[in-house]
């Protein structure tokens, strides 16, 4: 029951979000729409997806460090090719992709699959250190425009007016995670792995370096990207660019809520661009073409990899 949840959840939450998109706009703002996107100029997609390719094989590579730092050497285009399948399975059936891909590399380079598994644990790691350390910039550089866009003035007079209520029902409520931590074996379980899964990190060694220098590559190569997609349709320009890299970072954690962010991507960046006077009709262009750019080359390496992996296999 808890599996089957797992797939239609997400799945149902994008199909909910679908469906507040149609109702927040008109059947004139939906036709506009359209026509925005089919105006998108194609050198820029393009070249956005070319940036969004070149971040996903990047990953493929920076995944060979860590094969190598526990003492095995990983095929090239097996490392590649996973981290296409994974993000081609998570888009069928949500949370599927790391686990296919842990089978895939563990099958093909022939590794353990628990440390096929530590090592994407690592990688998610890394990862998430990287997304929370963007928010915080994000916060620290633009934390006027982050105040404007999600606190009312009244809500700011209230967490001042109760700051000791809140700063101690914080404290309690992490006494009680830390609790729940220790004495709950499957969370312990857990929390345990994810710390394993960092500490195999420190085996990369002289690697370090190159391994940081190529997980700052993937999500630069991710931002430019979500910038580029500003100059593939015109009516886009209204946007001011102070609000590109905030709106980068709402659609990076919104993706977690349905399969690969179909329905919620698109309306957060919307949602949050609505709060700087920016119509709702241009929020939600910018929002489908990024998420649809990234969804096509998905589609297309996924398919590939699918396919061409196991004729590797045959022949070798």
């Amino acid at each position: 029951m808890k599996k089957k949840l797992r797939i239609l959840v997400p799945i149902i939450l994008g199909v909910f979000f679908i469906y507040a998109t149609f109702e927040i706009t008109s059947k004139e703002e939906r036709l506009l729409i359209l026509d925005y996107i089919k105006s998108a100029k194609i050198e820029y997609l393009i070249v956005a997806m070319v940036l969004g390719a070149s971040a996903d094989i990047v990953r493929g590579l920076r995944w060979q460090l860590l094969s190598k730092a526990i003492g095995y050497n990983s095929g090239r285009i097996n490392s590649i090719a996973s981290v296409f399948m994974c993000y081609t399975s998570n888009m069928a059936i949500p949370r599927s992709g790391e686990i296919l891909r842990a089978t895939v590399l563990s099958e093909y380079n022939k590794i353990p699959i628990g440390k096929t598994f530590g090592t994407i644990a690592a990688e998610r790691v890394i990862d998430m250190s990287i997304s929370i350390t963007i928010l915080f910039l994000v916060w620290v550089l633009q934390y006027e425009i982050i105040l404007e866009s999600f606190f009312e003035d009244n809500f700011l007079n209230f967490i001042d007016d109760n700051f000791w209520l809140i700063f101690f029902s914080v404290i309690i409520l992490a006494a009680i995670l830390f609790l729940l931590i220790i004495k709950v074996e499957s969370i312990k379980l857990f929390f345990k792995s994810v710390i394993e899964g960092f500490l195999s990190l420190t085996k990369l060694k002289e690697r370090l370096l190159t391994f940081v220098f190529l997980s700052l590559l993937i999500w630069t190569c991710y931002i430019i990207a979500f910038f580029v997609i500003k100059f593939s349709v015109t009516e886009l320009n209204i946007i001011d660019n102070n609000l590109i890299f905030p709106a980068f970072v709402v659609g990076v954690f919104s993706i977690s809520l349905s399969n690969h962010g179909l329905g919620v991507y698109p309306l957060a960046i919307a949602l949050f661009l609505s709060n700087f006077g920016i119509n709702t009709e241009i929020g939600l262009t910018y929002g489908w073409v990024a998420w649809s750019c990234q969804a096509i080359i998905t589609l297309i390496f996924g398919g590939l990899s699918f396919f061409v992996l196991p004729l590797l296999k045959t022949r070798s």
